[in-house]
């Protein structure tokens, strides 16, 4: 189609004015665009990679789609149910016959009692809801089965527990929580802020001995006075009923908090000025071995002994000695390694020394080459490893020459130190020691596997 708008000048001649569809001669450019457009087809329009509506099917048969396959018959009910008990207020103006339907309404919900399962419907759909119909105890009884099992939020649970908690007697509503764990659940989560004490109390009553133990516990580490939080815990620990292993095991506990907030109290300065209240028992221990002076002997006697602490604390020896490990690390204290893990039996005091280590001899090895340990304290711990072939893989990780040689001494491998000795520096201690161990292995002719008897 010929036309002025398939002219490129037209569009770019200064002298046209905007279109204005206020102008008298906006009806004909109008017409113009309109039989442009009218040649389009609709159903082939595409905007960027979306196609228009035009392309989608509207007939008849394509739109005859049944609600139940958008929606489930179920839900809709739900929905009809709810909205038939919409208590919204009518509006000023509003015609008698809808006056009359409210009327009939709030009359209906004071005289009859709705299903447990409409009300749960309005808490699911965040409606008002008046509980105050439900008079009986089997009625609220059912009402909080209801919502417990229908997954209704927290605040519909705590809803409905606080208006059994005001119209019923304190023995029923006990009654109640105490077949409920969930709802106990949701009670106790509600009021053991404001009323500590109380629900304290009230699980108690209920003979949830162990459960009032625990939050008397939290409150008193919430405390953040240390004298205070020290007074609190004695309180409770002369509080606990005696021989009772569940009390007597929190008793244990007790006391160790108190022990710690001893230290942390009395010898605050000494150890670390980092140290606080909310301290863990390992913090402690990681202080009290950077001012241990003696690792020869298991000193009992002081406060701040690691020793001691450990058995105060119930530290295990894998702890203690992973972090003690890390301690004379950083303090680059490597000789008092030897006293921690080597050690002279009580029972046996004429016989060597002993290693031990209550933790993977090569994750020590690992954290000390982290540490950046000197080679001989690396060299110390690899030569405790059993495994010869993970010395190998573990000495080449690590960088240690001798522990590679005392490997590959072990695996008669005698290509792979020939190898290695020429790769060492001239003249070099460990040249010496792969030297001297080359020719201990060639000399050795004689060994057990090569002796054979001729009778």
């Amino acid at each position: 189609m010929d036309s002025n708008f398939d002219n490129e000048n037209y569009w770019n001649d200064s002298a046209r004015s905007a279109f204005n569809f206020d102008d008298e001669g906006a009806e004909t450019g109008l017409k113009s665009l309109i039989g442009l457009e009218s040649n389009i087809d609709s159903d082939r329009i595409l905007i960027g990679d979306t196609i228009s509506e035009a392309s989608f099917d509207n007939t008849t048969n394509a739109l005859n789609l049944s609600i139940n396959s958008i929606i489930s018959e179920d839900a809709l009910k739900m929905i009809l149910e709810e909205q038939t008990l919409d208590d919204r207020l009518v509006s000023k103006g509003a015609s008698p016959e809808d006056e009359l339907k409210l009327l009939r309404r709030q009359v209906q919900s004071i005289l009859y009692v709705p299903t447990p399962t409409l009300t749960v419907h309005k808490f699911l759909f965040g409606k008002r809801v008046s509980l105050e119909v439900y008079k009986s105890l089997s009625d609220k009884e059912q009402l909080l089965d209801s919502v417990l099992e229908s997954g209704c939020p927290g605040d519909a649970v705590i809803c409905v527990l606080l208006f059994l908690e005001r119209t019923l007697k304190a023995n029923h509503f006990q009654f109640l929580l105490a077949k409920r764990s969930k709802a106990l659940h949701h009670f106790i989560s509600f009021w053991k802020t404001e009323k500590g004490e109380e629900v304290i109390s009230f699980l108690r009553t209920l003979g949830r001995h162990v459960k009032a133990n625990l939050l008397q516990l939290q409150k008193a580490f919430d405390i953040s006075d240390i004298s205070e939080r020290k007074c609190k815990l004695v309180q409770l620990s002369n509080s606990f009923v005696p021989n009772s292993p569940v009390t007597n095991l929190y008793n244990h506990m007790v006391q160790g908090s108190i022990k710690l907030l001893e230290i942390i109290e009395n010898h605050h300065n000494v150890l670390d000025s980092k140290l606080n209240i909310n301290s863990t028992p390992i913090e402690v221990l990681f202080a009290c071995c950077r001012k241990n002076a003696n690792w020869k002997d298991q000193d009992m006697k002081s406060s701040i002994s690691p020793y001691r602490v450990c058995v105060e604390q119930e530290i295990s020896s894998s702890q203690f000695e992973w972090t003690a490990l890390n301690e004379r690390a950083h303090a680059q204290a490597y000789a008092d390694l030897d006293l921690i893990f080597e050690y002279v039996p009580t029972w046996y005091p004429m016989k060597q020394k002993q290693f031990h280590i209550s933790f993977s001899v090569s994750l020590a090895i690992l954290r000390l080459y982290e540490l950046q340990a000197p080679t001989s304290v690396l060299y110390m711990f690899l030569s405790r490893m059993t495994s010869t072939s993970e010395k190998l893989t573990l000495a080449k990780k690590v960088k240690c020459t001798k522990a590679i040689i005392d490997a590959l001494v072990s695996l008669k491998d005698m290509d792979q130190l020939l190898q290695l000795r020429n790769t060492l520096p001239e003249r070099s201690e460990e040249q010496f020691y792969c030297d001297s161990a080359i020719k201990n292995a060639q000399n050795k002719r004689w060994t057990t596997e090569s002796i054979k008897l001729n009778f």
